[in-house]
């Protein structure tokens, strides 16, 4: 059983901080071209950003030589890039010509830190032929990939504390992932499947990271992270605003509100978009840092008192606790 959880994980020469949080980057439901982010993210030297393979592929020659540059800069000055198989974006665009092949087109040229596997979103059988078809696929995949290749393990609530657990025990990966959609109905039993699946990885005697994937509302993060999640990544950051007062999300085009609450409403630098941008980022990278701090002294319930009523607290200390 593992008796110490690390607070960070080391990829390559970089230090990775638990619990955190990658600012997605997508060409799904957002405001600007992938590209646009990448620039944004990589000139504020964000320290951690997640971009899609199929984003990368599907760039125009000038848009992929401006993404190239962006990343290359962010490596230089020690931003942790995680790469995306780009399953999500050919899911939404219905294209079925994204397959591993030319996934690997991209994972061995485009510059990444860590990056998923190209994985089957609809796996069949028990949770041993689930986890001999991730095992297969990292495997495969990271003959190709510039990064350490990850796995991202699919299946239903009920079967992936075992999968994931076979899995993990095979590769001993820096993180596995497995969709927060996947984890139930809603939050209450999700934070009881991220539970049953943190006490499956603790049985073995190395500690396995659990990264979500899509997960970006800062109060299910906070909750996540109580269940055993350490790792995160989203798309609300530049599809919302956050209210920093109160960690909850609001539309895009409410950021009049919030104006205040950060230098960004009044600096008049940037444009609207990337105003709100810098905006929630601000927010995350702060969040984030106070999560951390409050797991390092056992006080997350209390931090977490500040984004939920004691009513919602009750609700959520219950489910954590039944869920084992």
């Amino acid at each position: 059983m593992i008796s110490t959880i690390p607070r960070h994980i080391i990829v390559g020469e970089h230090s990775l901080p638990l619990p955190c949080f990658f600012p997605s980057v997508s060409s799904v439901k957002t405001n600007l071209m992938p590209v646009d982010y990448v620039e944004l993210l990589s000139t504020v030297k964000y320290p951690l950003f997640l971009v899609s393979a199929y984003d990368v592929a599907k760039c125009p020659p000038m848009q992929r030589s401006r993404f190239d540059n962006a990343v290359e800069e962010a490596k230089r000055n020690d931003s942790m890039i995680l790469m995306d198989s780009g399953n999500y974006e050919a899911f939404w665009k219905d294209d079925l010509s994204w397959t591993p092949d030319r996934f690997h087109s991209i994972a061995k040229t485009s510059e990444h830190n860590l990056c998923f596997c190209h994985d089957n979103q609809k796996p069949l059988g028990p949770p041993e032929t689930i986890a001999a078809d991730v095992v297969s696929s990292v495997l495969r995949d990271q003959t190709y990939a510039i990064g350490t290749v990850a796995p991202i393990v699919h299946g239903s609530a009920g079967l992936l504390p075992i999968a994931a657990r076979l899995v993990a025990n095979q590769l001993f990966p820096l993180l596995l992932a497995v969709p927060e959609r996947a984890l139930g109905d809603g939050i209450v039993a999700r934070a009881q499947a991220v539970r049953r699946i943190r006490k499956a990885l603790d049985g073995l005697e190395v500690y396995c990271p659990l990264h979500l994937l899509g997960t970006g509302n800062p109060i299910s993060i906070a909750v996540y992270t109580m269940a055993g999640a350490d790792s995160f990544d989203g798309l609300e950051w530049c599809q919302t605003v956050v209210d920093h007062e109160t960690g909850r999300l609001f539309h895009f085009h409410q950021w009049d509100l919030f104006k205040g609450q950060t230098a960004w409403g009044s600096d008049g630098s940037l444009p609207y978009i990337q105003s709100v941008l810098m905006h929630n980022l601000e927010f995350y990278r702060k969040f984030m840092g106070e999560l951390r701090m409050a797991l390092m002294d056992g006080s997350v319930e209390f931090f977490l008192s500040k984004y939920a009523t004691e009513e919602q607290i009750s609700l959520l200390i219950s489910a954590l606790n039944g869920g084992d």
